[in-house]
């Protein structure tokens, strides 16, 4: 196994533990697949995203559940615009990912992905999964990850007003009780993390 397989699957590990620092279910299970997507990708020359979405439902996939609780969710930060939420979240990423000082050997691997999803941003889905996936992976590739936070925070700033507000907020700016999606009663937490848990066994297989 080379030393990005490994630091990908410690990253995988990672997410299972600060589980609930996902914003929701099916957020951290986007930001897993699509890091297992790369992996996949670095080992078999023209693997391609639906064979990433085949293996994952092999393994028992989409593990999030909660489809009440995630729309409620999604109602709140940006209801009918969600086309305006996706905008956001790519021109976001987009100001950060140009300014954004890289891993060499990270960046080789994950670049193109990365480029990929701001392309094409629907392959994430939801503008919550884009955003969190995208933030996942930017800060898995950034050489600095506090120079990375600050700069996502400025950006953040820019578009909602202050640096802790999620980019596909669409409400006016300032602080807003949509960006706030920790007390939110998700029940589905466990069985992400237990299938995350069972794709990486399937990975180091």
């Amino acid at each position: 196994m080379t030393a990005l397989e490994t630091a990908i699957l410690r990253r995988l590990t990672e997410l299972t533990k600060t589980a609930r620092m996902w914003g929701s279910p099916e957020e951290l299970e986007c930001v897993a697949f699509h890091f297992t997507h790369v992996l996949l990708c670095s080992r078999n020359t023209g693997w391609s995203i639906e064979q990433s979405f085949e293996k994952w439902k092999a393994l028992g996939g989409p593990f999030a559940d909660d489809p009440d609780e995630h729309a409620n969710m999604r109602s709140k930060l940006w209801g009918e615009q969600e086309l305006k939420a996706r905008t956001q979240v790519v021109e976001g990423f987009l100001v950060v990912w140009t300014g954004l000082e890289r891993h060499p050997e990270r960046e080789a691997v994950f670049g193109p992905w990365i480029e990929g999803l701001l392309d094409f941003p629907e392959r994430a889905g939801s503008p919550d999964r884009l955003n969190m996936t995208l933030f996942a992976l930017m800060g898995f590739v950034a050489a600095d990850p506090q120079k990375y936070v600050a700069a996502l925070s400025l950006e953040r700033h820019r578009i909602g007003g202050h640096e802790l507000r999620a980019l596909p907020v669409v409400a006016p700016p300032g602080p807003t009780e949509a960006a706030l999606t920790y007390t939110r009663n998700f029940a589905s937490w466990a069985r992400v993390t237990e299938g995350i848990a069972a794709v990486m066994k399937d990975l180091t297989q």
